[in-house]
């Protein structure tokens, strides 16, 4: 499974974070063996991903699955939207989308928009 996630400059709630993983591993088939994130920023959500990423690898391997985290410019996902399996963007309510969201809609990429206060 691949998955692409990205926030606004403000965005900070790890738990939120979190919720989100648990959504789009649960959306991971059972053949799935490999996990591979792709964090576009800004440096929080960098910093989640790749913590995610380092806490949950004993867990992928109990699994016999593996994990992996690598951070990409914006660019470089919307030329690679369409590989993507999941696409999470993270914002406080009264942010404006990313246009990524629309870029995976339009893709036909499974997109979901996490808001927190």
């Amino acid at each position: 499974m691949k998955m692409a996630v990205q926030g606004s400059d403000s965005f900070s709630d790890y738990v939120i974070f979190m919720r989100a993983m648990r959504t789009a591993l649960s959306t991971m088939s059972k053949e799935d063996k490999v996990f591979e994130m792709y964090s576009i920023g800004p440096f929080r959500v960098n910093d989640m991903a790749l913590e995610f990423s380092n806490k949950s690898e004993d867990g992928f391997r109990g699994r016999g699955k593996r994990n992996s985290c690598h951070k990409r410019p914006a660019s470089w996902l919307r030329e690679n939207m369409s590989e993507m399996d999941y696409f999470a963007f993270f914002k406080k309510p009264g942010e404006k989308f990313s246009p990524m969201v629309a870029l995976a809609d339009s893709l036909g990429v499974e997109a979901q928009v996490y808001e927190f206060k």
